[in-house]
């Protein structure tokens, strides 16, 4: 008989175990949350509802599931009322005389594996184990700790493929083949599949991001303020408020997702604010905003970029008139919501997306516009600038994309139909001749040369801007620290447009910088050979970036000696 207690949820883990009928759970959570208690509680579920059902508790290396996830989830465990050796047994099989059940489809070794005594079992996995240790397995479900640090596509290779079967036991249950991940905030580019679980919010109008990142500087401003009086107006009059409003759902009411975040503050009770105050003081920011307040990080510490202020440097371009224009110009409202919805992009994916350079107040429709390409196998990026010389600005207006085996046609046609409305048809191509030159194997023409043709045929002019041999990454991140230092007045302002730019921003935020073996600056590129890593927000768009600037600030590179041989020498 599994003892009687009383169960103590904080907050987000009771919109957890509240959250009816999921089928995938996704439980971002801060350090100091209760992630265990909620793992702790799934396994409880499972027992319960899915006697005799054999699940997988996976993580990134043994180590992390026997070190980390295992002894904090026993404990959890115990809370529930479950006694190790007395309602479950760890690595080896139950005594005979018991008689347990034994799970529909168990395991030959107990090793790395769980049973509880109506025959639930959970098989302990690692990814690093090249897929062996899940290799043949039919499993009901699966439940994984810390999934920022898998390996997406050995999850999805070794892992989900395994997660089948049992349909006429457990068919009916909801959690049958489901998907329950716990992890901390990833940092970088590290586990970002796991924050586009959260794409539906987007869906259903809430902005995610901007709720969090509102709640959280409030949070860290009750941790900051010097006395008790500013603590407790800021407690009372903004953290609370912001709090009770709340709100995870899943996306749909059955077998659906259920993707929620939380920090540690959700938990004080139970951690106290003394230990928020004495973490507070002993990170550093970067860290203590991540690992404890759960914020999304827009940045990599220590990046190639690391002058990039959005504050600054990215703005907001709607062109306000247009869109009034939209609303006021039909007397048919139904007619005006569906041009206004149209120019606010498409609602579903899919969708249309009708949205043209008119709606942009930074496109000046007389200018000729200056774009970049980043040749690739896996994504094709093009960035369209445009300059601005009366106000002494450089305009990175546009990034655009196509993925394999979409390429140069996709490319400049979603480029025409952005910017059909322009009157001055014109383009400045700044062309990478080192991979742009490249004779195509199935074309007569350079990839250069292709994408000129596609926007002759278009109706463009286009006039190539000859590059030549591009400057290494030491006078790359040189440039960028001089343009976007805007410490001297004689160069031009970069501005990014922050609609239209979102992953071109996203990309320069989130990449790396290091040194090689002798101490030269590196951009850090391994994004672009991560499957399970968003193409959009890999490298790519950085190289056209670095085009763009190198297009302005040629009295920088001419100016400057030959960095190529730049080290970091470190004090």
């Amino acid at each position: 008989m599994i003892d009687q207690i009383k169960l103590d949820f904080n907050q987000p883990q009771l919109r957890y175990v509240t959250a009816r009928g999921t089928k995938e759970g996704i439980s971002v959570w801060g350090r100091g949350t209760g992630k265990s208690s909620i793992i702790a509680w799934d396994m409880h579920k499972i027992v319960s509802t899915m006697p005799r059902s054999c699940w997988v508790i996976v993580g990134s290396t043994y180590k992390q599931v026997l070190t980390r996830t295992l002894p904090s989830t026993v404990a959890s465990l115990e809370r529930l009322g479950y006694k190790l050796n007395r309602d479950f047994y760890i690595g080896r099989k139950p005594p005979p005389s018991l008689n347990w059940e034994h799970p529909y489809q168990g395991p030959l070794s107990y090793d790395h594996f769980i049973i509880f005594r109506n025959g639930t079992g959970f098989h302990l996995v690692s990814l690093d184990a090249g897929g062996s240790a899940s290799r043949g397995l039919n499993v009901d479900g699966f439940i994984g700790d810390e999934a920022l640090l898998f390996d997406k596509q050995k999850l999805d290779a070794d892992l989900s493929a395994t997660n089948r079967g049992n349909g006429q036991y457990f068919g009916q249950n909801p959690m049958h083949h489901g998907v329950f991940l716990f992890s901390s905030m990833p940092w970088g580019d590290q586990g970002r599949w796991l924050l586009e679980k959260s794409n539906y919010y987007e869906d259903q109008g809430v902005d995610l991001i901007e709720r969090q990142n509102t709640l959280i500087d409030a949070q860290v401003r009750f941790l900051d303020a010097l006395s008790d009086e500013e603590k407790l107006h800021l407690w009372k009059e903004q953290v609370l408020p912001l709090m009770k409003d709340v709100r995870y759902f899943p996306s749909q009411r059955a077998r659906g997702t259920f993707y929620s975040e939380a920090n540690a503050f959700d938990n004080i009770q139970h951690l106290g604010l003394q230990y928020l105050l004495d973490q507070r003081r002993f990170m550093t920011d970067f860290t203590f905003q991540i690992e404890m307040m759960n914020r999304r990080p827009t940045t990599v510490e220590g990046g190639f970029y690391p002058l990039l202020n959005q504050a600054v440097h990215v703005q907001e371009c709607d062109d306000d008139d247009f869109v009034l224009g939209l609303a006021l110009g039909e007397k048919d409202m139904g007619r005006n919501l569906k041009q206004l919805a149209a120019a606010g992009g498409p609602l579903r994916p899919g969708d249309e997306d009708l949205r043209d350079s008119r709606a942009d107040s930074d496109c000046r429709r007389h200018l000729p516009l200056r774009v970049s390409v980043d040749w690739g196998a896996r994504i094709t990026t093009m960035l369209v600038g445009q300059l601005h010389q009366d106000v002494r600005e450089y305009r990175i207006l546009k990034g655009f994309y196509v993925k394999h085996p979409a390429f140069i046609d996709e490319l400049v046609g979603a480029f025409c139909q952005y910017y059909r409305h322009q009157q001055r048809r014109d383009i400045q191509f700044l062309a990478d001749e080192e991979h742009g030159d490249a004779r195509r194997p199935d074309s007569e023409f350079t990839l250069n040369e292709a994408l000129m043709r596609a926007f002759q045929k278009q109706g463009w002019r286009i006039q190539r801007f000859g590059m030549g041999r591009i400057p290494g990454h030491a006078t790359r991140y040189l440039l960028a620290q001089q343009l976007l230092g805007e410490s001297d007045p004689s160069l031009l302002r970069i501005r990014f447009n922050k609609v239209n730019c979102r992953d071109v921003v996203t990309a320069m935020l989130l990449t790396p910088v290091s040194q090689d073996s002798k101490g030269r600056i590196q951009k850090v590129k391994k994004s672009e050979t991560k499957l399970s890593f968003p193409a959009e927000h890999a490298t790519h768009y950085t190289d056209n970036v670095d085009l763009h600037l190198l297009s302005v600030g040629t009295d920088v590179v001419n100016a400057a000696p030959d960095f190529s041989q730049l080290i970091i020498v470190s004090s």
